[in-house]
């Protein structure tokens, strides 16, 4: 009898210890995740604040609530049991495209604007009073780019008149006081809209990176517009920009990626390796880094 209750007693205990490591492996399983980091919504939207949560019982889940009245960075704290997570929602004026005006939100800086394959946009800028030190003048132009972008650019340039391919460098390297005068006259003559389709805020332009330039195939009037697409050099910038080094930083299936509109003319150097990559992808610069991270 004695035996009988010590086994049972055994069983007991063991299906106790047995219970309580199920326990502990379901809630080291049922933690707090977020499926992005960050967002931008539109002024005056209502927003989902359970959207990008990944958890077992969203119902437990806390945060905070942010102003969507208002322009602005904002981070909500969530917290579930034990974890917490912080998650970066950007209220702005949204435009059509997903295309959002950059005033009034926080940049992250940049912290290796040397980086050739660096990631310059709307939420990542260029740190204060950064500038290339090694700016040259890149072939046949006054334009400058630093010096392995402005060789690799010389070999494209090389091979597209090669070809017989007209190719005129028309801007590249900008300082951030000539970046200002170009927002501020896209601003004063076409508006905030226009501005933030197809000009980049100070400090936010690839321009000043010395790593972007823009080409056309004419030298007056309206150089840069879609025509420059059905344009021969706009078709070898597609078909033969990667084996330089060149990718086409703005398609026109990526707008709501970029954040930028249409730009047949605007050509980044990011390196041969990583723009092969791209090219075989079919991803943009953002795309890229959002499967690195």
């Amino acid at each position: 009898m004695k035996k009988r209750i010590c086994v049972l007693l055994i069983c007991f205990l063991c299906g106790c210890s047995i219970q309580s490591q199920k326990d502990t492996v379901s809630n080291q399983t049922d933690h707090l995740s977020l499926t992005k980091s960050r967002v931008q919504i539109a002024l005056n939207t209502q927003f989902d604040y359970l959207q990008y949560v990944s958890c077992d019982s969203k119902k437990d889940v806390q945060y905070n609530i942010i102003d969507t009245s208002k322009i602005g960075t904002y981070v909500i704290h969530y917290k579930y049991h034990n974890d917490s997570e912080d998650f970066i929602v950007d209220v702005v004026k949204m435009y059509k495209n997903k295309i959002f005006n950059p005033i009034g939100i926080k940049t992250n800086i940049i912290k290796n604007p040397k980086d050739i394959t660096v990631l310059v946009n709307k939420l990542n800028q260029i740190p204060d009073n950064w500038v290339p030190d090694d700016l040259v003048k890149v072939v046949d132009s006054h334009q400058k780019l630093r010096q392995e972008a402005a060789q690799a650019y010389k070999e494209f340039y090389q091979a597209a008149k090669s070809q017989g391919i007209n190719i005129y460098s028309i801007s590249g390297y900008r300082s951030n006081e000539t970046q200002t005068l170009y927002w501020n006259n896209q601003v004063k003559v076409r508006g905030e809209e226009y501005a933030s389709q197809y000009s980049a805020y100070p400090l936010r332009s690839e321009h000043q990176l010395g790593l972007a330039i823009d080409v056309s195939y004419k030298t007056d009037g309206d150089r840069l517009n879609e025509d420059v697409e059905k344009s021969p050099i706009g078709k070898f910038i597609v078909s033969d920009g990667y084996k330089y080094g060149f990718i086409l930083r703005y398609p026109k299936d990526k707008v709501s990626i970029t954040n930028y509109g249409y730009e047949p003319w605007h050509i980044r150097y990011v390196g041969k390796a990583l723009a092969k990559k791209l090219h075989q992808s079919h991803m943009t610069l953002e795309e890229y880094y959002e499967v690195m991270n």
